[in-house]
């Protein structure tokens, strides 16, 4: 398949806005949302991704090297839209490629040299293998080898960036050549060879719910890089793999009952786990990357659960916040949050209650289920701790008057739904052990960072340095 001309064929210069029925909004804001909500996100972020890749091309043309290249990969993708729309959208929502798309724009603006939207070839390339679409695509290497994203890294040592190859599809195979160097590419999804690094695929659910999710260990643009969140590892022994589908298995089985909506959502808008390195158990979500759980290996199946379900509420968050202008009034002023040790911006605030609703939901649910003596107790000091520093950081929140009316409907429903949640009766040793941790986190973060009691109770105040950016809440 060769282009033509490097027409725009993905996105129209116009396309349709993105709506989201009322009813959703508000299952979203009560910290839920199901399968459904998720989906109608998706497909918002999916649109998103067209539009970053349309102003890729665009803004490589006014000057870039790689112009030319990046233009014929974005007319041969246009071809493939037609040609195989499933394994379009298949390798356009895989969040390692909505990470490149951005984090390209961006360097391509500000004339940065590590820009790479050549890559986009590569991207091309992957469609076409999915689709089983006849193709002969020029491509760059990585160090070491050539990526296809949402497939693997065909292997060549001694490769270095920016050097030719190329991908050729038939309807029965896909080879990556370089030099005098063939490696066929495999169909079965995790392959590990001198020539091939596969994607291995974890499954979760079961039946008409059953769904994958991909663990990328390979990918360059697998998740963006938060110092405090620890590095992505290293590609994983194959024990290693197996540990991470056990507990993963596991921890999803665990969303069952009042939290099943928690695991539609996980099927419906999680594709990809990124392993991350860490000296302590550490998670992260990007809204580079919607659709990607950052984590180091969990502890167990309940953590696993309960990771799984707080980064799902911040991609939901994110994706939101594409679609719709939440935060009317951005501040550089920072405030205390009761899960963080760093003082937060106001948006990463904002990402930390409604994640800590959905902890709160998540220990609600356990409450429920926990019969040893021990575990219950632990299940309601839980609730009992995040469920009241989320509903008093939503009402600081809703006193800052800086959220549209949008966003303040949004923060009522938080509001709503962590009141409801308030109701739930703990233990009274449950009660006392969460007002004493939260009392302790609140006197140690006065010490560290030298605020007054306004700024603890999340009256905001500007810190002579800004703090880190980052989407974690």
């Amino acid at each position: 398949m060769t282009p033509t001309t490097p027409a725009t064929p993905m996105a129209s210069p116009a396309p349709e806005p993105h709506t989201l029925p009322g009813e959703l909004f508000d299952l979203l804001a009560a910290g839920g949302g199901g399968a459904r909500a998720v989906h109608a996100l998706a497909a918002g972020e999916r649109s998103r991704r067209l539009l970053v890749l349309r102003d890729v091309v665009a803004t490589a043309r006014a000057g870039h090297a790689d112009a030319e290249v990046t233009g014929r990969a974005y007319a041969l993708l246009g071809e493939l839209a037609r040609a195989a729309p499933a394994a379009l959208d298949e390798v356009i929502s895989y969040p390692a490629v909505g990470a490149w798309a951005l984090i390209t724009l961006r360097r391509l603006v500000r004339g940065d040299p590590e820009a790479d939207p050549a890559r986009l070839a590569a991207i091309a390339a992957a469609v076409a293998a999915r689709g089983r679409i006849p193709s002969t695509i020029t491509v760059r290497a990585t160090r070491d080898g050539v990526m296809l994203p949402s497939l693997g890294l065909a292997r060549f040592p001694g490769a270095y960036p920016g050097q030719e190859a190329v991908v050729r599809v038939t309807p029965a195979t896909t080879v990556v050549v370089l030099g005098d160097r063939t490696v066929p590419v495999p169909r079965s999804p995790r392959v590990e060879d001198d020539d091939w690094l596969g994607l291995c695929r974890i499954a979760v659910g079961a039946a008409d719910r059953a769904a994958e999710l991909v663990l990328d260990d390979v990918d360059p643009y697998r998740f963006p890089a938060f110092p405090t969140r620890g590095r992505c590892a290293p590609r994983l022994p194959a024990d290693r793999v197996d540990r991470w589908r056990r507990v993963i298995g596991a921890g999803d089985r665990l969303l069952t009952g009042p939290l099943a909506y928690a695991a539609d959502e996980l099927r419906a808008g999680t594709r990809m786990l990124v392993p991350l390195v860490s000296p302590r158990i550490v998670s992260a979500s990007s809204s580079l990357s919607i659709g990607c759980v950052a984590l180091s290996l969990p502890p167990s199946p309940l953590a696993a659960a309960r990771t799984l379900m707080h980064e799902m509420q911040h991609g939901k968050l994110s994706a939101l916040m594409t679609l719709f202008p939440l935060i009317a009034e951005p501040t550089d002023e920072r405030f205390y949050a009761p899960w963080r040790d760093d003082p937060r911006p106001l948006a990463g605030l904002f990402q930390g209650a409604y994640a800590h609703l959905g902890i709160a939901r998540f220990w609600a649910r356990r409450c429920e289920v926990e019969t040893e003596p021990e575990a219950a107790l632990y299940a309601q000091t839980e609730l009992a701790r995040w469920r009241r520093a989320a509903l008093e950081t939503t009402e600081v929140l809703l006193r800052t008057r800086r959220f549209t009316a949008l966003g303040e409907r949004f923060l009522r429903g938080m509001r709503a739904s962590l009141t409801s949640l308030a109701r739930i009766p703990v233990a009274a040793a449950a009660e006392a052990a969460a007002a004493a941790l939260s009392a302790r986190h609140r006197t140690r973060w006065l010490r560290a960072h030298g605020a007054d009691a306004d700024a603890s109770e999340g009256l905001g105040f500007r810190p002579a340095s800004s703090a880190p950016r980052s989407d974690e809440g």
